[in-house]
């Protein structure tokens, strides 16, 4: 009869679980429908789909149950919700440990932010104050609806954003107001209004990046319908709207910080009383130097452009961070 020591006998082993699955997990529990979570992940649904059952047969139990309006968690995936949040968050710990003894090189930083962003202004004027020999930033393009689960499971550090995401964990300061101007071709006949109505910029074809910018068409949209006016946009791309303007195809909206890009061939109106909040948001229990200093070079940075161009910009009334809980934010800031 063989005998074995204790310690030599096989070991009982759990699964190891890729954090890509967890985020997969984690966006359709958010969303509630796989479709909504796909997009914001920037993958595709039949993708998402695969990892979630991925993530079901490791576990061993149904996490989520498709239904006529979306998905919902099940008994399990209510339990596994808090500790897949848990793990995640320590794997960024993790990360974050490593990174600030190591001497490979300068710690990186990934912000997101609207895009295009003209030179001079908040993105480029913070990210100069910032660059160093221990930080480099590396700036990526999110829609709306992708900031809060960028932000919560790590692919992004910061995010400066006209529509700060409302999600457990985040934190957010305002940085400065911003007003709006209306994009026209050199030479329009509205060019030598000043300010210009909504009414004026309603009368024509509206170039806007829709599903790009959702929050701001959205709250461009509700300050027309409250003066009666109704505004059809023409969905483009954002980095294709100056060019369409100036080719005489239409008009746009956009922050008069856009004026100090050069683009050739188009003028810059201001729109009457309109103006937008830029803030930066970014994870809660983020400690490390490289978020606290561009948070810092921020503020710098929305302090010296109101001085500089308060024509432009504008220091929002009440400044400082505040942390942004899931249905508990502030009022949306005005449309961009």
């Amino acid at each position: 009869m063989n005998t074995y020591e204790a310690d030599a006998l096989p070991a009982v082993t759990e699964p190891d679980i890729d954090p890509r699955l967890l985020r997969a997990f984690l966006a359709v529990a958010r969303e509630g429908h796989f479709g909504h979570a796909a997009a914001g992940l920037g993958i595709a649904q039949p993708a998402l789909s695969r990892q979630v059952r991925r993530l079901e047969r490791l576990l061993g139990t149904d996490l989520l149950v498709r239904t006529p309006r979306g998905a919902e968690l099940t008994e399990a995936g209510r339990t596994v919700v808090p500790e897949a949040e848990r793990a995640l968050a320590y794997n960024r710990r993790l990360v974050r440990a490593a990174r600030s003894t190591a001497d490979a090189g300068p710690a990186l930083l990934t912000v997101s932010a609207p895009m295009p962003s003209p030179p001079g202004g908040l993105l480029a004027e913070a990210v100069r104050r910032l660059w160093s020999g221990r930080t480099r930033v590396s700036v990526v393009e999110l829609r709306d609806g992708q900031q809060a689960a960028a932000l919560t499971d790590g692919r992004v550090d910061a995010v400066l954003t006209w529509d700060p995401p409302v999600a457990d964990g985040l934190a957010c300061e305002a940085l400065v107001e911003e007003r709006t101007s209306a994009l026209l071709a050199q030479g329009h006949p509205r060019a030598a209004t000043e300010p210009m109505s909504l009414a004026a910029l309603g009368a024509q074809a509206v170039l806007f990046p829709v599903r790009e910018r959702s929050h701001c068409w959205a709250q461009l949209d509700a300050a027309a319908a409250a003066e009666g006016v109704g505004i059809t946009p023409v969905p483009t791309a954002p980095s294709a709207v100056a060019d369409l303007v100036a080719a005489g195809l239409g008009v746009s909206a956009v922050p008069g910080s856009f004026r100090f890009a050069g683009y050739p061939g188009v003028t810059f109106v201001p729109l009457e009383r309109l103006s937008g909040t830029m803030s930066v948001v970014w994870r809660r229990d983020d400690d490390s130097r490289a978020v606290a200093g561009f948070v810092a070079a921020c503020r710098d940075a929305a302090r010296s452009l109101a001085a500089a161009h308060g024509d432009v910009w504008r220091l929002p009334e009440a400044t400082g961070p505040l942390v942004r809980r899931a249905g508990s934010g502030p009022e949306a800031p005005p449309v961009v």
